[in-house]
């Protein structure tokens, strides 16, 4: 009796183990982001490589609220060297500000054995996207008392204010005579286009040596002065005093390429850690980020919307 007791419940034991059901898990790196900053999104699936044949999941290069950047190759788990679970990383951003909920997506397992399918979804995650935080680590300062207003007569402040108004005219426009009579004509309207300024603007880089912490610093300012003085050229428009948020939303208005905001996205913001964090990256990476503004240049010029 004993015996047909033990071979029931290792025959229910090894069958229960033969379909285990398969487990999907969903972890992401950050769930808090700038505007345009990326994160990372893993799937994991567990099972039994024996028993399902699975449809794995197909996120779209675009939806709502969230853009893929890219997605890793499907890698595989073995356990006792045999297929155990399956594991893809997607890095993804947005350039909507506020809070969203990353969707979830099915996985499809099919039994091997039979015709029943099991639909598993990876978790739907919380992700919010905002702007740079305002600084609140400054001191508080004390309320000053009030102080009495002076009551004064300004007549004489006004006169002396006109009188040297009318000195600094005079000497102004005697500077003007004077050097428009030794002064020659000179052409300063350039030849180049907006493509062809740039890149030769590119070429004066190579005077700055990345192995000193001051002129990587003044490289990196460059480098922005140059991708900003090409996008006001091209599109006509002044981009000089514009802040890189301001510069990424008009990229991704005026280019439909997501390649050129991407570029831009990081080059600008790599070379704002150096010039506002202190940032010293290796010359590798210096040289790495100029080529990313090379590229976005490129894009732009090869793009239909030029």
């Amino acid at each position: 009796m004993q015996k047909i007791l033990l071979t029931v419940a290792t025959s229910c034991l090894t069958f229960l183990l033969s379909f285990a059901q398969p487990v999907v898990k969903t972890t992401i790196d950050k769930n808090e982001i700038l505007i345009g900053q990326q994160f990372k999104l893993k799937v994991q699936a567990t099972f039994s490589d024996d028993d399902y044949f699975i449809k794995w999941i197909n996120i779209p290069d675009s939806l709502q609220h969230f853009e893929l950047v890219e997605k890793s190759k499907i890698d595989s788990i073995f356990t006792n060297q045999k297929l155990s679970g399956l594991l893809q990383t997607f890095t993804l951003t947005s350039f909507d500000s506020g809070k969203w909920i990353f969707p979830a997506f099915n996985i499809n397992f099919n039994l091997a054995k039979g015709d029943t399918a099991i639909n598993l979804f990876t978790d739907s995650v919380p992700v919010i996207v905002s702007f740079s935080i305002a600084d609140t680590t400054s001191t508080l300062k004390d309320i000053k008392a009030i102080k009495e207003v002076e009551v004064f007569n300004p007549f004489w402040y006004w006169v002396a204010g006109g009188g040297l108004m009318v000195l600094l005219l005079i000497l102004v426009y005697w500077w003007y005579r004077i050097k428009k009579k030794n002064k020659k004509p000179e052409l300063t309207v350039s030849k180049l286009s907006p493509f062809e300024e740039a890149m030769e603007a590119m070429n004066t880089l190579k005077t700055f040596n990345l192995s000193i912490p001051k002129d990587v610093q003044q490289y990196h300012i460059k480098l922005i002065e140059i991708y900003r003085n090409y996008l006001s050229r091209k599109e006509d428009k002044d981009y000089s005093n514009k802040t890189t948020g301001d510069i990424l939303m008009a990229i991704k208005t005026n280019y439909s390429s997501k390649e050129v905001l991407n570029k831009s996205a990081t080059a600008m913001r790599f070379s704002n850690a150096v010039k506002f964090a202190k940032y010293i990256p290796p010359v590798s990476d210096s040289e790495g980020n100029q080529q990313l503004i090379k590229d976005a240049i490129g894009l732009i010029e090869s793009s239909p919307s030029n």
